[in-house]
């Protein structure tokens, strides 16, 4: 649409009337001065002449006193429809119905005054014109419905986004539960749904589930769950392997729809193991692609020692350390001072402190300790880099506090009250994550029914390198403030919990006997995560995950940091890629600044592989080592029936439509009857800065350049 001045500003730093009295100081000056000439001239080369001269001397005045023109201008911006293709492998049998009925879509929605943006989406989202259709391969290896939508969210401001039309089958398996991104949109979405709602006849390995670091030596139990359908009551094989070696062949009867198998497994020695399981291929299966899985897993040698420190003794305490007592790969001692400065009798082993392997702080410190204890606790930590577990409650002193700023992943700010109950909120794509990892199934739902704890009435501030794992919530509205929060930087690790009362995670359930061990699943995870041996490292790569698709670029960040714990930015950081013992590749990393190096590997083939990164720095060689593997099956194939009740939820929350594409040709010929066709004025500001500009310096120079070369022509002296 056409646009509309509405305002026009000029503004510059001088006064009004010195801006004026200079105007008519040159206005003066260049009259007298071209008033008499030798040769005379004419008056119409004088005048000529004279407004060279002038403006020449008004945009070196303007000039020096910052002149900028600033207008606003008011346009009427059309709707814009945007349309959002899955584009992953679990539609790719319905690729050709969506093929057919997209371009009648797109063509409906133009015709009903739309502009039209298309987007299509997997794990990432990208915007393609509606002349590059064919880019749809539908080959994606995961699929994340809410970063499509957060991605219409995000530019929502910029863009007249009237109305949304989402393709998809709905089966998520990245990212949050698309609802939290749904109830954002404030448009209404019409989704077509693609696929079969009704389940297909297929057996799958749904998860491994185990703790992502075990002890050699050591029996840990693996839960390996199954999706089936279709096969009751028949007989099924699975395998378990370490590596290439079988573990154990088991035949089990399939039963329901969800089963839980359990191996128990004693790794022989420590190092980075791979656990694989494969379920015989039934006949009549849909697929045989999601009938193995795989899992990486760290294998530790020797006990951890653990000191817990309080403040006072307090239920968090005890029910902290009856979780550490619970491994019998922990040794646990417990100090506690009181305000005489000695220990209580059964918590007085000081000298425990000189050999412990990672420290509990259960609202530590606080007014009562003593200055010697409390530093005493800092030089510990800042000699051995020992990790940190910080739970503040209402005993923590902040300024004493302050004191381990640098070993702690949180800033706080002035307190606004004293405490409130809270929920806790941890984001649906953490469910994985090592340290939250606690229940069979999804971690995130279980963490999000917990009983309800507390939490100290002060704003806390997560630091930039630090990780945020759980959000909180007051009654049903998410607060964005930490709750739950990681980080690993300068080979130093540490989790907080910035609330109290969480012994109620535990006792709250203890009446049933698997959620009664989530509590102590979490403290177990945080003490593994934090003692992992890779924190020793100078040089540290890291992978997003273990196992990738065929199709999937491999990722790898390093960080390397010198003998002072200083970050090195200009090393170079050579990357080894093996199969089978033989190197096939080598790359190098590229510098991100701050210590962090980043490469990347596509085109591999389906296979185990593994990486050794290496460096020379200051006369030293350092190295970093790990594996990884590509496959053909992931995601995709984990689940194969749509989520029909999702989207039809989706567009119940929108007030839009839901239909399936396989019967849409009537509401597709009806489509802008469903498309809201709002126009929306917009101003648009804009500032002009003549001081600044190349275009006025040009200008002025051709005034002057004029001005010289028609003296000099017509011979004035």
């Amino acid at each position: 649409m056409g646009a509309i001045l509405i305002s026009l500003n000029i503004i510059y730093s001088f006064s009004t009337i010195f801006l004026i009295l200079f105007i008519l100081l040159i206005l003066g000056w260049t009259y007298f001065y071209y008033r008499r000439t030798i040769p005379d001239l004419n008056t119409r080369d004088k005048i000529l002449l004279y407004f060279l001269r002038i403006l020449a001397l008004i945009f070196i005045v303007l000039s020096t006193g910052e002149l900028a023109i600033e207008t606003i201008t008011s346009r009427t911006e059309k709707p814009v429809t945007a349309i959002i293709v899955d584009n992953s492998k679990s539609i790719q049998i319905d690729k050709d119905i969506i093929l057919e009925k997209l371009p009648f879509i797109i063509q409906k929605a133009k015709n009903s005054n739309q502009n039209i943006e298309v987007f299509f989406f997997d794990d990432n989202v990208k915007q393609i014109s509606i002349d590059s259709l064919d880019k749809l391969n539908f080959e994606g290896h995961s699929t994340n419905i809410s970063k499509a939508l957060s991605e219409i969210i995000k530019n929502k401001s910029e863009r007249n986004y009237q109305n949304l039309i989402l393709i998809t089958d709905g089966i998520y398996n990245s990212g949050e539960n698309p609802i939290y991104q749904t109830e954002k949109l404030e448009m209404p979405a019409i989704i077509f749904g693609v696929g079969d709602p009704k389940p297909k006849n297929d057996i799958s390995i749904d998860d491994i589930v185990t703790n992502d670091i075990v002890y050699a030596q050591n029996q840990t139990p693996l839960k390996v769950n199954i999706k089936s359908n279709g096969f009751e009551n028949r007989q099924a094989t699975i395998s378990f392997f370490e590596d290439k070696k079988l573990i154990e062949k088991r035949t089990f009867t399939i039963s329901g729809n969800y089963q839980e198998i359990e191996f128990n497994y004693t790794p022989e020695t420590e190092g980075e193991k791979k656990l694989n399981f494969s379920i015989t291929p039934l006949q009549g299966e849909y697929t045989e692609k999601n009938n193995f899985a795989s899992k990486y897993i760290k294998v530790l040698s020797n006990k951890i020692k653990v000191l817990t420190i309080a403040g006072k003794p307090s239920y968090d305490l005890s029910f902290i350390n009856q979780a550490i007592k619970s491994n019998k790969d922990f040794q646990l001692e417990t100090l506690i001072e009181k305000p005489d400065g000695d220990f209580y009798p059964l918590f007085r082993n000081e000298r425990f402190l000189d050999s412990a392997n990672v420290i509990f702080f259960v609202g530590f410190p606080a007014a009562n300790n003593s200055e010697r204890f409390v530093r005493r606790v800092l030089s510990r930590i800042e000699k051995d880099n020992v990790p940190l577990f910080v739970l503040v409650n209402p005993d923590v002193d902040f300024n004493r506090l302050s004191l381990f700023k640098n070993y702690i992943p949180f800033d706080w700010r002035s307190a606004y009250g004293t405490a409130s109950q809270i929920f806790i909120d941890v984001p649906e794509d953490k469910s994985k994550n090592e340290i939250l990892n606690i229940a069979s199934t999804n971690s995130a739902e279980v963490w999000n029914t917990f009983p309800p704890i507390f939490r100290v009435d002060r704003e806390f501030l997560a630091k930039p390198e630090s990780e945020v794992l759980s959000f909180f919530k007051l009654q049903t509205t998410r607060i964005n403030q930490p709750l739950i929060i990681s980080r690993n930087l300068n080979k130093h690790r540490s989790i907080a919990f910035l609330g109290f009362n969480i012994w109620r995670l535990k006792l709250l359930n203890a009446m049933k006997e698997e959620e009664s061990i989530y509590f102590d699943r979490f403290i177990n995870n945080s003490i593994k995560w934090l003692t992992s041996k890779e924190i020793e490292k100078n040089l540290k790569v890291k992978l997003n995950k273990k196992i990738f698709d065929i199709n999937e670029k491999v990722n790898f960040i390093a960080q390397f940091y010198d003998e002072a714990n200083q970050p090195v930015d200009d090393a170079q950081i050579s990357l080894d890629i093996f199969e089978k013992g033989s190197k096939i590749s080598t790359t190098f990393f590229k510098p991100l600044g701050n210590g962090i190096y980043s490469a990347e590997l596509e085109n591999l083939n389906k296979g185990d592989f593994e990486f050794q990164a290496s460096t020379e720095y200051a006369g030293k060689k350092y190295s970093d080592n790990g594996r990884f593997s590509v496959t053909e099956t992931e995601l995709e194939y984990r689940d194969l029936t749509m989520r029909e009740d999702l989207l039809k939820r989706m567009a119940l929350i929108t007030n839009g439509t839901y239909t399936h594409i396989s019967s849409s040709d009537e509401f597709i010929q009806n489509l802008s009857n469903y498309l809201v066709k709002k126009e929306k004025p917009r101003e648009v500001k804009s500032i002009f800065y003549a001081w600044n500009s190349t275009y006025v310096l040009i200008i002025l120079i051709l005034f002057l350049s004029l001005e010289w070369f028609l003296r000099k022509r017509w011979g004035l002296l």
